[in-house]
């Protein structure tokens, strides 16, 4: 009976010691902040492209008709006379403020080159570019092209 509860406290004992070892981490020096960080942002899947529908639909609308322009990312260039849309939005939006995109983007500005689009696209169509732009603008969507979580494969079990 003895030897029963030995083994048994044993046991016990190391699942205790197991489950210790596995919630344990390492102290952190000072110095050594910065490599933890370093290491758990390795680990991390961070998708700089991944966006909201929204967002996604301004892609496309750009990519039909602003992009020869204002170029692919809203970068300018292509078309001297068109800006670079990323500085014209601050990141309060007060340089150019939304309905100031907007009514651009309807009427355009004709002495400058700009077409008018409210023949083309809607109001809802003009939302989604803004948005669209205002990320670029704030940085944390990078060049390219972008996708909706909808886009990504899904995992089968």
């Amino acid at each position: 009976m003895r030897h029963k509860h030995v083994v048994r406290g044993g046991l016990v004992g190391l699942w205790l010691a197991v489950a210790a070892a596995a919630r344990w981490t390492p102290p952190v020096s000072p110095g050594g902040v910065a490599a933890a960080a370093a290491i758990r942002d390795r680990d991390t899947v961070r998708d700089s492209l991944l966006v909201p529908d929204s967002i996604y639909q301004g892609w496309k609308w750009w990519h039909v008709y602003c992009y020869r322009c204002h170029g692919e990312d809203a970068i300018g260039g292509i078309n001297p006379a068109a800006p670079d849309l990323r500085w014209a939005l601050s990141a309060t939006g007060a340089n150019f403020p939304r309905d100031s995109f907007v009514n651009t983007a309807l009427n355009g500005r004709v002495a400058k080159g700009m077409p008018s689009w409210k023949v083309l696209l809607d109001t809802s169509a003009i939302a989604e570019l803004y948005l669209y732009v205002k990320a670029r603008t704030d940085g944390w969507l990078k060049p390219g092209r972008p996708h909706r979580v909808s886009d990504l494969p899904t995992k089968s079990k």
